[in-house]
């Protein structure tokens, strides 16, 4: 088994190193455009427009890291600095976790190119068209966890800080890890039934097999939700497990939807070939 693996990893490396690069060039794009330039209004003939300036210490992550700081910590809760780096790793793990977020569709585009050769037209045709809804989703994901989600969970954190005596400050760096660790999960979850939907549509697993497994869909969440859980604590779990159990039931019916379409088209090619 080893050296199948082995052996695929040598048959298609330069394949996977043409994709890697062209990944790595977009994230470093992003990546770089997020450490060295802050977004500023300038004026111009009376009116304000957005720009973009040289500033590696106010930079847009740091931007970034003010705005989450002030929409998701309750009022009166400080970060503060422990050790001399924190403030530097806390503006790299933004810009990083930035360029991962704007990187996603490009890594679904190369992943998806990589797979294309092994794939019939129609799959190909499938394959591009949840090309834009996988992005979509990872988006919503990550939306919906750094919105709605997040400033839930710090608030609820925050009560059982007071109610224990202990003022409410948190160092930068774990806000950082915590929160972005988070929001990286919580799209990921949301592929859940782009990957059902393929896998049906492909003929590879029917909508009854993945009904008949939901137990262990909801185990596997669970145990998504210890691994990916900043704190690991059983709260943050089951926040990050419960909508991956709903989005398994969702991509149930969309599985099922596909599943008619991949026999119908079985059917469509048997007449043909008759």
């Amino acid at each position: 088994m080893e050296s199948e693996i082995l052996n695929y990893l040598v048959k298609y490396s330069e394949e996977i190193r043409y994709r890697a690069i062209r990944i790595l060039i977009v994230f470093s794009f992003f990546f770089l455009l997020f450490v060295v330039f802050k977004i500023e209004y300038v004026t111009v003939f009376g009116k304000r427009f957005l720009f973009v300036f040289p500033d590696p210490y106010d930079n847009i992550g740091a931007q970034v890291l003010f705005i989450l700081r002030e929409h998701i910590l309750p009022p009166g809760t400080q970060l503060i600095i422990i050790k001399p780096v924190d403030g530097v790793m806390a503006d790299f793990y933004t810009c990083m976790a930035l360029s991962i977020i704007l990187t996603m569709p490009i890594i679904i585009y190369h992943v998806s190119k990589f797979i294309a050769p092994a794939l019939k037209n129609e799959e190909m045709a499938l394959l591009k068209s949840i090309i834009i809804p996988a992005s979509l989703l990872f988006f919503a994901g990550a939306f919906v966890g750094i919105y709605f989600i997040a400033p839930e969970l710090f608030r609820i954190f925050t009560f059982f800080d007071t109610g224990l005596g202990a003022a409410p400050t948190l160092s930068v760096s774990s806000f950082v890890s915590f929160l972005f660790m988070y929001i990286i999960a919580f799209g990921l979850s949301f592929e859940i039934p782009v990957f059902m939907t393929g896998l049906s549509r492909f003929g590879i697993v029917t909508a009854d097999t993945w009904k008949n497994n939901w137990r262990y869909a909801v185990i596997g969440s669970l145990i998504y939700g210890m691994i990916f859980s900043p704190g690991v604590t059983g709260f943050t779990m089951i926040v990050i497990a419960t909508p991956m159990i709903a989005l398994y039931f969702g991509g149930i019916y969309f599985a099922r939807r596909a599943e008619r379409a991949f026999n119908k088209s079985e059917k469509k090619s048997e007449s043909t070939e008759q």
